[in-house]
């Protein structure tokens, strides 16, 4: 592009060119901004669901500590005392016949579980409900994390936006500015300024509209990780596109298959449900235990025939109990049935939450792979947009082009970029949201595409030298 003019309609049409072929760029205010990975820590810290999903791993682990300790020996103290009354006569004894039945004793039994298969089911359920604490807690990390970068992206993209209409602004105010002064010395009519201040108008209603996208953006990324950012200190040409290729599809699907953490989480609750239909196999095995008693017997509460009747040595016993299930009603064939139903459950969730993922991953993969090529196509396009607009404009100085011709040549031009910005930015969320599907998001990803955003951009000189 070689326009040597120093007129104000050129400084603006080359301003408008220039924010458009940087988008986003953003000239540096030397204000610092968070990283992307220092807002998803700091939401992450912040997060009450990801808080519930600790409290909750904390349960799930001292409920495997529970399960554990039912193998371990049960001591129990017992103290008995009753009393009644006698019947006939106890001539033989000193003891009233009110209080001849008073007995008592003291004491305390061990018991050891020998053989109990139940036992080691608790045991294995309650290690998997640990296992699926982790995945939620996963899961929610992830889910987290790709909405940081959604309203990371949104707010940069908007702020893009923002930056290209401010440009198209200042083309269309020039080129109200030029009509008005045609208009003045006859040469086009009063259309011509009318139609350059209902352009102009418009796109200031649209700069007020992205502002408020911008605060409510803004909020909702502070809300969630007690931060902003700001926009001005990140600066691309946005030439940098996830590395995507066609043939890539089936590896994301494996990874997916063997990573994503809802699928592991609805493999946990299968298993889990699997085990308790096990359980309903060993309701007739005998459970085993050894018991140790020791006893006491009592004085009794009238000390008048204590000498006769009371016998106060330990008795101690041993021995091992062996208990048989015969019936019970938790384990009928009602129960039988919800059993079987709730493994048959579980296991049709996985099939559905596996075809559902497929589908989702498909989808955000091949969205990525259209953005880069509408990304491709819209920087060819862009080229073109900005001859067209050259062209209109020489072609109105001579009087072969209409006003509108010019105007409807900046708005190509401001369409073209915008889309081409949105096309840049669908294409990294979509590729964050593969990774979370994939279970592969890191944090490594969050600060290489911080890096990315953080460039220089090269046109800067360009735009110094348009506002000299």
């Amino acid at each position: 592009m070689n326009v040597k003019t120093k007129s104000p309609q050129a400084k603006a049409i080359l301003l408008l060119l220039a924010c458009c072929m940087a988008v986003p760029a953003h000239t540096s205010t030397g204000e610092s901004s968070p990283t992307l990975a220092q807002l998803q820590q700091a939401a992450v810290q912040r997060n009450p669901e990801l808080a519930v999903q600790r409290a909750a791993q904390e349960v799930a682990g001292a409920e495997v500590d529970i399960a554990k300790r039912e193998w371990l020996p049960s001591v129990s103290a017992n103290i008995d005392k009753s009393y009644g009354r006698g019947s006939g006569s106890f001539s033989d004894t000193r003891v009233s016949n009110r209080r001849v039945n008073d007995a008592g004793k003291v004491g305390f039994s061990v018991s050891q579980s020998l053989y109990n298969p139940i036992l080691n089911i608790n045991i294995e359920q309650a290690n998997l409900n640990a296992q699926s604490t982790d995945f939620a807690i996963d899961q929610t990390y992830d889910e987290l994390t790709n909405r940081i970068v959604s309203l990371f992206l949104d707010i940069l993209a908007t702020q893009s936006e923002m930056v290209l209409l401010e440009g198209q602004q200042v083309a269309v105010n020039e080129q109200r500015k030029q009509a008005q002064l045609s208009f003045e010395v006859g040469t086009v009519s009063i259309t011509d300024v009318r139609e350059a201040e209902a352009k102009h108008d418009r796109i200031a209603a649209q700069l007020f509209a992205l502002k408020w996208q911008m605060q409510a953006k803004q909020a909702e990324l502070t809300t969630l990780s007690g931060a902003k950012i700001e926009p001005s200190a990140y600066a691309s040409s946005i030439q940098a596109l996830p590395d995507v290729a066609e043939e890539d599809l089936t590896l994301w699907l494996a990874a997916m298959g063997s990573q994503n953490s809802l699928l592991k989480q609805s493999v946990i609750d299968y298993q889990i449900a699997t085990l308790e239909k096990n359980k309903l196999q060993y309701k007739h095995y005998p459970k085993v235990q050894l018991v140790v008693e020791n006893n006491r017997n009592l004085g009794a509460w009238s000390s008048e025939g204590q000498e006769d009747y009371t016998n106060s040595k330990w008795d101690w016993s041993a021995g091992v109990q062996v208990q048989f299930g015969l019936f019970n009603t938790n384990t009928s064939n009602a129960q039988t049935t919800k059993v079987l139903a709730t493994q048959n459950q579980r296991f049709e969730t996985i099939r559905a939450s596996q075809e559902r993922l497929n589908i989702e991953m498909q989808q955000t993969f091949y969205q990525i792979l259209a953005s880069i090529a509408e990304y491709q196509g819209l920087n060819k396009a862009s080229e073109s947009a900005e001859t067209a607009l050259l062209a209109n404009m020489l072609g109105y100085q001579v009087g072969m082009r209409i006003n509108a011709d010019v105007l409807d040549a900046q708005s190509k031009i401001y369409e073209v970029n915008r889309d081409r910005l949105v096309a840049w930015s669908n294409s990294w969320r979509n590729y964050i949201k593969l990774n979370q599907l994939a279970g592969t998001l890191t944090v490594d990803q969050l600060t290489q595409m911080d890096d990315i955003l953080r460039q220089t951009v090269e046109n800067s000189s360009e735009l110094e030298k348009i506002n000299e």
